[in-house]
């Protein structure tokens, strides 16, 4: 624990910094590209890196810690970095290699990742429209990419894509390369300045070395990983909620005249609600901290050569809790921030305050894998014994 409140206090300023003025951006829409380049300049993107290459070093559990009390000032902020630190596990973990090590250079440089993954194609569930294919040029790649979260404000990104020969591929591109065009065309009514849109790829020139050929059937957190950086943001949610409901509270001066005090803040109602929020914020952050142990618990067998069945055995566990934090937190966030409006009036949905936010940002993460689906996974866990899928994809039927 003490590695994680050295790392909390070691970014407090900036990550304060960056959300003085979450409230403005959200209702001006106002993308944080100064925020981002503030928290780069602050050594926030190489946290997980290794010492080696000028990182932080940290451990999966530090970093979702860091990332709530990023989320707790901005949730935009700490979502947007989901496919950067995402990229740094999975070439963390790769074997040694020379595309290895020009990676994590590449990130000890400053570099952001950012993420082409998903389509709204009519590409088949399993299958990609954007494709690989050799030309008279080399390596060429096109294609149109949706849900592209954090690629507006990114250096470089990781593009999932199929080869000739129909195998997975993932491409790693400079978004300022010719051929690319990221557009700020997210319309969600939350999570609004993550950068999630369209990314269009016209005849991309890619070398053989930007190249990775996805290995299937093998054992890893990578799902778990993507997921839990989604929920660190909910739990940061739910941090503000209680934050807000306080602050709310502690400045309200009007009250009711059949309310059970004189102020607010003395008001039992009013102090109920606000332990009710507490608690549910302790919930999700609860549920956090036990599922990132899972992910800690395999990156250090995979540091120290685990894989095969062995590696399995750690990470199909790390699946589970992972979605049972995931039927933890989501509901627990979204109840607080219907319950926030109890502390006050009608002077609570003032816009100013912007306090539907927190439901629309929670809302917006949890669409992303819907709760239904993961409750099934874990009850045929449970029933049957059938691990929970590990990676999860969208297409036509």
């Amino acid at each position: 624990m003490s590695r994680v409140r050295d790392a909390v206090h070691r970014f407090t300023a900036v990550f304060d910094d960056v959300g003085r003025d979450a409230v403005t951006r959200e209702r001006d829409r106002r993308l944080p590209h100064a925020e981002v380049a503030a928290l780069r300049e602050a050594g926030f993107t190489r946290v997980t890196l290794p010492e080696e290459f000028g990182g932080g070093g940290e451990a999966p559990s530090v970093l979702f810690e860091l990332l709530a009390e990023l989320a707790r000032r901005d949730p935009n902020l700490a979502q947007l970095f989901r496919s950067h630190f995402s990229f740094v596990d999975r070439t963390v973990l790769a074997p040694p290699s020379s595309q290895r090590t020009r990676r994590l250079e590449l990130i000890s440089s400053g570099a952001i990742v950012g993420n082409a993954s998903h389509e709204r194609s009519t590409a088949k569930v399993g299958t990609l429209a954007t494709t690989l294919a050799d030309s008279p040029d080399g390596l060429v790649l096109d294609g149109t990419k949706y849900y592209s979260t954090g690629t507006l404000f990114a250096d470089l990104v990781s593009v999932a894509a199929q080869d000739e020969g129909g195998a997975l591929v993932s491409a790693l591109v400079p978004t300022n390369a010719s051929g690319v065009e990221v557009i700020d065309d997210w319309t969600g009514f939350g999570q609004r300045m993550t950068g999630s849109g369209t990314t269009v790829f016209r005849a991309v020139t890619v070398t053989e070395d930007a190249v990775s050929r996805r290995l299937t059937g093998g054992p890893s957190h990578g799902g778990a990983f993507v997921q839990l950086v989604l929920l660190a943001t909910v739990a940061g949610i739910g941090r503000a909620i209680v934050d807000d409901a306080v602050q709310f509270v502690q400045t309200r001066t009007r009250t009711f005249s059949h309310g059970s005090a004189a102020m607010a803040r003395e008001d039992p109602i009013v102090q109920e609600t606000v332990g009710r929020l507490s608690a549910l914020a302790f919930a999700a952050d609860s549920a956090l901290a036990s599922a990132a142990a899972g992910l800690d618990e395999s990156t250090t067998a995979q540091q120290s050569g685990a894989s095969g069945e062995e590696l399995r055995a750690i990470i199909e566990p790390v699946e589970a809790s992972t979605t049972r934090a995931q039927l933890v937190i989501l509901p627990s966030v979204l109840d607080a921030a219907t319950l926030l409006f109890e502390v006050g009036g009608a002077s609570a949905v003032d816009t100013g305050l912007a306090l539907d936010r927190h439901w629309r940002n929670a809302r917006t993460i949890a669409s992303h894998n819907p709760t239904p689906f993961k409750a099934r996974a874990l009850g045929d866990l449970l029933l049957n014994g059938i691990p929970v899928p590990g990676w999860w994809s969208t297409g036509e039927a």
